[in-house]
């Protein structure tokens, strides 16, 4: 909800769509850089602390910028916008970290991931359009602080939960016992690199995919604006995906059902760049509209299901003691991949034409899923039980007599 509050506030009061644009942007880099050291602190302090603290400032922070909109400098409105984005706790990488703190049971927490990745999804879709309500209700000013009071109370709430206010503080030796390793760092550094890499690319695809989408409506003479209802069709595509999914336990280790999924991905989007064909060929623009909207719904379905095995990887090759930190760094790398995937597939748009654009996300899913291959021995060496210890030599023990034996 933020970016899309923070545009309309500053257009609203003035302020031009670059302003308006680059606030959300300054927020959005602000939350990338400052996710790892507040989930650091989380790890190190337990979520519930740092939650006191990060919750109200995120929220007062936010609602300064609504203020500040029409009236502060534009460097400072970009000031107060980052500074709120910082001040955000990874309030989602918190919830990853506490799912194999609250269960053993290894189709569980497959569910609980599919199901959070299937809620960000419905989330990303209901976001923008309470916004929009807010705005047209309140006006935007309005919608930025109504948004930024669910950013003060929802960190503050999780910090009150049971479970998160159970995981209390705990010092680096106490987290260390608590879940060793006992695996090579290396392999696993290697891995996590090569997941993360993997995620940021997984997060320009969809970037990428609201450039090409706006492109081909453009080219084809169908209203722009049309591309955030088709983006939507993916979503609930993929919210459908990660319920079904979620209601299944599926066999075989994390790492071979991500990698089963990226297929899927792969060949569901490989099929947009059909539609361009299509209207090469002669197929009238609406049918083509329904044409995209259908092969948009079908490449969704596995998106969230990918999204969850993501997360579940990264949770199974990370201490319990770093949790938090590690899948704050996940959002990082998603922010950094979309921003990525973004300009690159404006770029060849422009250059090659929305053709070549809708087969960025393809391109993109690809690459994620030739390096989740590439790196197959180091994840599976990271995310491997870690080997039990050797017993202490010592003497051999000398079995028992059996009764009745002769004990001279």
């Amino acid at each position: 909800m933020v970016p899309l509050a923070l545009l309309l506030s500053c257009v609203q009061s003035g302020r031009s769509l670059a302003v308006g644009a680059g606030a959300g942007a300054a927020y959005a880099v602000g939350s990338a850089v400052g996710g790892p050291f507040t989930g650091r602190l989380m790890d190190r302090s337990g979520p519930s602390t740092v939650l006191r603290v990060s919750g109200p400032v995120a929220g007062l922070t936010l609602a300064s910028a609504a203020l500040w909109a029409g009236s502060a400098p534009t460097a400072v409105a970009l000031a107060a916008a980052c500074a709120a984005g910082l001040a955000t706790a990874p309030v989602g990488a918190s919830m990853r970290a506490l799912w194999p703190a609250l269960t053993d049971d290894a189709a569980l927490r497959q569910r609980a991931y599919s199901f959070e990745a299937t809620l960000s999804e419905l989330l990303f879709i209901l976001g923008p359009t309470a916004v929009t309500v807010l705005a047209t209700l309140a006006g935007a000013r309005g919608a930025l602080l109504a948004t930024a009071v669910l950013l003060g109370a929802g960190g503050l709430g999780y910090g009150q939960a049971p479970a998160v206010r159970g995981r209390g503080r705990r010092t680096a030796p106490a987290a260390a016992a608590a879940d060793p390793t006992g695996r090579d760092p290396g392999p696993v550094r290697a891995a996590a690199l090569s997941v993360l890499v993997a995620i940021a690319l997984t997060a320009a695809l969809s970037s990428g995919l609201v450039v090409a989408v706006t492109a081909s409506l453009r080219d084809q003479g169908s209203a722009p604006e049309l591309a955030g209802t088709l983006v939507a069709l993916q979503s609930a595509g993929s919210v459908a995906g990660g319920l079904l999914y979620g209601a299944r336990t599926f066999g075989g280790t994390t790492y071979h059902r991500y990698l089963r999924l990226l297929i899927v991905l792969t060949l569901a989007l490989a099929a947009l760049p059909t539609v361009r064909l299509a209207l090469d060929a002669g197929l009238p623009a609406t049918w083509a509209l329904v044409l995209l909207g259908v092969l948009l719904v079908l490449s969704g379905l596995p998106m969230a299901p990918a999204g969850a095995e993501e997360f579940q990887l990264i949770g199974e090759m990370t201490s319990q003691g770093r949790a938090t930190q590690a899948f704050a760094g996940v959002g990082s790398f998603i922010a950094l991949g979309g921003a990525a995937g973004s300009a690159a597939t404006g770029l060849i748009a422009d250059r090659l034409g929305p053709g070549a654009a809708l087969c960025t996300p393809a391109a993109f899913t690809l690459a994620a899923l030739l390096l989740s291959l590439a790196a197959r021995r180091p994840i599976t060496r990271a995310v491997s039980p870690a080997p039990s210890p050797a017993p202490a030599a010592g003497p051999t023990p000398v079995p028992a007599p059996e009764p009745g034996e002769n004990q001279t």
